[in-house]
């Protein structure tokens, strides 16, 4: 008997915490049955969710390898195909965890091709999915969506077009490929985890049994930037767009490499993102709307409230406020990664010095 869980990590429900965790005790994990690919990235967005998007510019994978020829990304789409076929047949019973934050975002012609490459593989085939509170979620979608931003627009601007794209219509594309019965949607609420830890009430969710020897440190990985990141990014980013043309955007700095930007911003003690979302009326009876539906997945205990009308603005995050001290931090922090850049540069260049000229 094989089953595969496939689990589609909404924004800010522990999604990389699982990641991480699942992927550097994977080993362990495969001695009781359970297994999840020991490659990075743990997170299968990039690996996984890219072989079964119809347009693959919408793919983060995509945009890593960009500029790319057709034939070469074919060629890659193949080379990944394979790779994760090998690890299917490298076990004959137990249950596959595939984890990747997009997969909510494919169409139900994708979720059809991406059922018929693994059911050939499996017995059995679920989907699990964690839900935040949605005003949370709205809050921390916008941070996300700063992060990503592919044109210059205004805090207000981008909440606005968030509250739009916000929405939860998505789970019904993979219940009618799945079934209701094999689709497990889960509140994400510290207080109320199976074992009191996300990995243990996942694990539940999934019908997933460990021996109980077997001790999972669960792993903390936080994503946020906070207050101050947010706010310095929105003006970043009114200046220089992430993307261009479909790829990243060259007259950015490290714009192949933002995740060491972010990390230099989560080390520069920045507070976390105190946001009070406000709704118009319009806005408010569309957002209740969504919360509505998403209710109706969920048991009456774990429903979400609605949210009320505000003629008020959200006060958001501005980089005229940022203090002095986070952004000395914050530069201190890049410049030791220019130092880090420079000495293994000046190691090369030794090294080099000393081959012979023949």
């Amino acid at each position: 008997m094989k089953k595969l869980v496939l689990h589609i990590g909404m924004a800010k429900t522990g999604t990389s915490s699982i990641q991480e965790t699942l992927g550097l005790d994977s080993v362990q994990l495969a001695e009781q049955g359970v297994y999840y690919p020991p490659w990075k990235p743990y997170n299968h967005s990039f690996m996984f969710t890219a072989l079964f998007l119809r347009d693959p510019q919408k793919s983060f994978y995509y945009r890593q390898l960009s500029p790319i020829s057709d034939e070469s990304w074919a060629q890659e789409v193949t080379r990944l195909k394979a790779l994760w076929h090998d690890f299917f047949e490298s076990f004959t019973q137990g249950t596959c965890i595939v984890s990747a934050e997009n997969l909510g975002r494919l169409s139900a012609d994708e979720i059809s091709s991406l059922k018929d490459f693994v059911a050939p593989w499996f017995d059995e085939l679920i989907v699990v999915a964690y839900v935040r509170d949605p005003l949370q979620a709205l809050r921390s979608k916008w941070e996300q969506d700063v992060k990503e931003l592919r044109e210059p627009l205004t805090g207000q601007e981008l909440l606005t077009k968030t509250k739009h794209q916000m929405n939860y219509r998505f789970f019904e594309r993979w219940i009618e490929a799945f079934g209701r019965d094999n689709f497990r949607l889960r509140r994400f609420e510290p207080s109320r985890f199976v074992g009191g830890n996300l990995l243990t009430d996942f694990l539940h969710t999934a019908s997933i049994t460990l021996q109980n020897d077997l001790v999972i440190s669960e792993r903390e990985s936080n994503q946020s930037l906070g207050e101050e990141g947010t706010a310095l990014l929105l003006a970043m980013n009114a200046r220089y767009p992430w993307y261009s043309d479909a790829g990243y955007n060259q007259d950015r700095g490290m714009v192949r490499r933002q995740h060491l930007f972010y990390k230099a911003m989560r080390e520069s003690g920045a507070g976390p993102l105190r946001v009070n979302v406000l709704f118009d009326e319009v806005e408010a009876q569309n957002f209740n709307l969504k919360i509505d539906y998403l209710n109706s997945l969920l048991p009456t205990r774990d429903r979400f409230d609605e949210v009320a009308a505000s003629t008020e603005l959200t006060k958001l995050p501005d980089s005229s406020s940022i203090p002095a001290e986070y952004v000395v931090e914050l530069v201190n922090g890049l410049s030791h990664l220019v130092d880090d850049m420079a000495d293994r540069t000046d190691h090369l260049q030794n090294m080099k010095a000393k081959l012979p000229e023949n």
